[in-house]
């Protein structure tokens, strides 16, 4: 099923390297190719394994999601989101895989433009969120939401966070938005120390095109995408946001299961037994 692999390693780490080395020997002792260069991988591969982690396998996402090619994550540290395979087990779930025993998945990425006066001067991909929030400074900054061209409501807050739902445990969890599972397809809103406390996270169709207008940053503000880059704003200019055109294609081993991932990794209680 799958030919040629490529892998992403996390840059500047040993450890990365050392697994990837060690992915490739076991690899081509099972008659696949491996490559490693971007180019090639875009070109040839029929999988992308990301030694890394839940941020690497991020980046690696908005790099290929055009690409089609699905993508297997093994996580260095702890359990991620994300890469959700151990080094200690990941011969043992790639050995599966070549053999076609694996659940796959859909993820949905966000596409988010910057206008001014309708032209866009910059645009960029998230697959967890992209946020609207103030730079290094105490003032709050005011902006106006709108959803399909229509008018949600005015705040004044430290940011929003739009994010999809494999981002809702990220950024927007920690501001009080809920848990997406990875199947609904929605867009989220959560405001980020709102000064009205009646501001509360909004769920929207997956279809919605949310525009974020900012109105007032004396200090200005940014635009960050999965927490990765960033690009600042000033007054004036709309942050349009919607769905990516194109999918990322997860896989897991065959017994993945995403409450088990959630339950790990917010500390909830132990099932049943």
């Amino acid at each position: 099923m799958f030919n040629t692999i490529g892998i992403i390693t996390k840059p500047r780490d040993s450890v990365s390297e050392s697994s990837a080395h060690e992915m490739r020997v076991f690899l081509e002792n099972q008659g696949v190719s491996v490559v490693f260069d971007v180019k090639e991988i875009a070109r040839q591969a029929d999988l992308i394994i990301v030694a890394g982690g839940d941020g690497t396998l991020l980046s690696t996402a908005r790099v290929f999601v055009d690409n089609n090619i699905p993508i297997l994550g093994v996580n260095l540290g702890r359990l991620g989101f994300l890469a959700d395979i151990s080094v200690d087990g990941m011969l043992g779930v790639i050995e599966q895989v070549l053999e076609g025993r694996f659940t796959k998945e859909e993820r949905c990425l966000l596409s988010c433009q910057i206008a001014q006066e309708g032209k866009v001067l910059n645009q960029w991909l998230a697959l967890n969120d992209v946020v609207v929030h103030r730079r290094e400074t105490l003032r709050m900054i005011e902006f106006d939401v709108f959803i399909n061209d229509k008018f949600v409501n005015n705040q004044r807050a430290d940011g929003l966070v739009i994010t999809t739902p494999t981002g809702s445990t990220a950024y927007a969890l920690s501001s009080g938005g809920p848990i997406m599972h990875p199947g609904v397809n929605a867009i989220g809103l959560v405001s980020i120390c709102p000064h009205t406390m009646s501001h509360r996270p909004l769920l929207v169709p997956g279809e919605s095109e949310v525009v974020v207008r900012v109105k007032k940053s004396e200090e200005g503000a940014s635009v960050s995408f999965d927490g990765q880059s960033s690009v600042p704003i000033v007054s004036g200019q709309d942050i349009c946001v919607h769905q990516h055109d194109s999918f990322v294609h997860l896989l897991h081993p065959k017994n993945y299961d995403y409450f088990e991932i959630i339950r790990s990794k917010l500390h909830w209680s132990a099932g049943p037994p």
